[in-house]
């Protein structure tokens, strides 16, 4: 009997600390407030910064990415290089032109507040070989990268918690380089079962030294010209087959769209069946980005639920140059348009933990690939819009294809801070204006920015009204638009947060925490006469992030 007391007197305070709030609410009149910078943890860098700029060029370019909001970065530690004579791993040396020094990187990085992904890549430089006839001894190969990982983990394990790889191992230029490190040129077909032996071994090592570190399936290169061996999804096949699935934690990916948006449709090799990882060399498959990545997905899903990660994705300035001639625009505008469009369908979907983007600086063996200031600014403010909020997905029905023939309507819903945030476009149709309806619209006023804006101030974009049956029509091409709720009343965004904070521990999966919450709706009750609307929002932010840093702390 005291139980159902003590609880019915706990529902009695909740319903009062409504009534009361709802009383704030009607006296309180809601106020523009910036949206705040949270950190994002699903972008990053793809590039290898550290390589490319040196050690002298290193703090400038990671304070480029933390004014970014970027809190990611992949950083190769290549082998060849590290290790030029069996057993002497040399952390820091000059190339000829920049002084690299791993130790100073990752204590930038942590200045910086970066998290880096360790990238093992390239092969043994002083194991014999000769271009094209005579590779590296391969079991050599295994005895010697059993050494050089384990190295790397002694010196590095303590400050670096994520490791992919071997990346595109299923490219034959980037596998050339493992069995031929020390010609650039080299090409090698693409071998699973060895691949799965170097992963295998890596695996073992890295969980050895820290059971919690994360070892990613260095990213698998997709393009037009993957065949039955090389195809993503055939590749795993082959890497399951060798009995290695158990021995990675993360599916890396490095989708590229050649001279096409993300949602066109465009031919992608062979046809694969994912349910049977079944090759048909004499059909060719086509697909849009964001359908590629699911198919892989759901193949991940079928053997054993693993995550993905885009740990490479771009445009070539060459390949920017066509559409940039056809809408009579720069490349950099180009690219801007397109970090968003392939950004976003990425992050709102299940399954897809982070993107990053390649690359901030010049690749000297891959030119091309450099963000321009425009795209910064795109992912600046993705960074600002995103850090802390809920995915509430894609919202317009009219297609998700985009194929020439359809104009494909594209509006994903984002909600932080009690506010929605709509950012929407077209598939095609280039600058021409198309009135696009948003229906369901909380809230009574909205501002809307270009994507990539120097400006998401409450007092830049253009302010907009919802119309009385809760919608908004507004012209929008293949340029994305951003829509900011202005601030909801008191009541609106409070259970908003609410919603969107149970969401986020759920999802999380932080286990049980009905005790925790109690305690806290409690607290609420007995301080309600004293809050006023930025103290509630306050707290709440708060107390969300500190019932996921007690679950994560209780649950390690």
């Amino acid at each position: 009997m005291g139980i159902r007391f003590s609880l019915s007197f706990f529902w009695i305070k909740v319903a009062g600390v409504i009534l009361i709030l709802l009383m704030i609410s009607a006296f309180i009149k809601p106020k523009d407030s910036e949206i705040k910078q949270i950190k994002l943890d699903t972008i990053g860098m793809g590039s290898s910064t550290h390589l490319r700029v040196g050690t002298e060029g290193l703090p400038g370019a990671y304070q480029q990415l933390e004014d970014m909001n970027v809190h990611w970065i992949r950083e190769e530690i290549p082998w060849r290089e590290v290790e030029q004579v069996p057993g002497e791993y040399q952390w820091y040396y000059s190339d000829g032109y920049t002084e690299r020094n791993f130790q100073f990187m990752l204590e930038e990085a942590q200045k910086h507040d970066l998290e880096v992904v360790a990238v093992l890549s390239t092969g043994p430089a002083y194991l014999p070989h000769v271009y094209p006839d005579q590779s590296v001894d391969v079991d050599l190969l295994v005895k010697n990268w059993q050494n050089y990982v384990q190295a790397v983990v002694d010196r590095f394990g303590d400050q670096i918690d994520y490791w992919e790889i071997s990346p595109q191992a299923n490219r034959a230029d980037i596998w050339g380089t493992v069995l031929f490190p020390t010609n650039l040129n080299a090409t090698s077909e693409p071998n699973p079962f060895l691949y799965a032996r170097l992963l295998t071994t890596a695996n073992k090592i890295i969980k050895k030294h820290n059971p919690r570190d994360t070892v990613i399936l260095g990213g698998l290169y997709s393009s037009p010209v993957n065949n039955c061996l090389t195809s993503p999804i055939m590749f795993l096949s082959e890497i399951k087959n060798a009995g290695a699935w158990k021995h990675f934690d993360v599916i890396a990916l490095n989708p590229y769209w050649d001279n096409n948006p993300p949602e066109a449709w465009m031919p992608r090799g062979p046809q694969i069946d994912s349910e049977t990882a079944t090759c048909d060399p004499n059909s060719t498959q086509s697909s849009n980005l964001l359908n590629e990545v699911r198919m892989v997905r759901d193949y991940a899903n079928q053997n054993g639920n693993k995550p993905i990660w885009i740990t490479e994705i771009g445009w070539h300035e060459n390949w920017l140059a066509y559409p940039a001639e056809q809408h009579q625009l720069s490349t950099d505008k180009i690219e801007a348009n397109y970090v968003v469009r392939s950004i976003i369908p990425l992050i709102s979907e299940e399954g897809i933990q982070k993107i990053f983007w390649y690359s901030l600086y010049e690749d000297p063996e891959y030119p091309g690939f450099v963000l321009g200031p425009e795209g910064q600014q795109s992912i600046r403010n993705l960074g600002r819009l995103l850090g802390g909020a809920r995915s509430l997905g894609q919202f317009q029905q009219n297609s998700s294809y985009g194929t020439p023939q359809d104009l494909g309507i594209y509006e994903f819903r984002f909600r932080k801070e009690g506010r929605l945030v709509i950012i929407a476009w077209t598939a095609s149709g280039g600058q021409a204006p198309y009135p696009i309806t948003f229906s369901d619209l909380p809230g009574k006023n909205y501002r809307a920015y270009a994507a990539d804006t120097l400006d998401l101030s409450v007092d830049g974009g253009m302010e907009l009204s919802v119309d009385s049956d809760k919608s908004l029509t507004i012209y929008v091409n293949e340029f994305p638009v951003i829509l900011i709720q202005q601030n909801p009343n008191l009541m609106t965004s409070l259970t908003s947060r609410i919603d969107d904070g149970m969401n986020r521990l759920v999802n999380n999966q932080k286990g049980r925490m009905e005790s925790w919450i109690h305690a806290q709706i409690t607290k609420l009750g007995d301080k309600a006469l004293e809050w006023a609307e930025g103290k509630i929002y306050g707290l709440l932010d708060q107390a969300f992030d500190d019932v996921e840093e007690n679950l994560s702390i209780r649950n390690n």
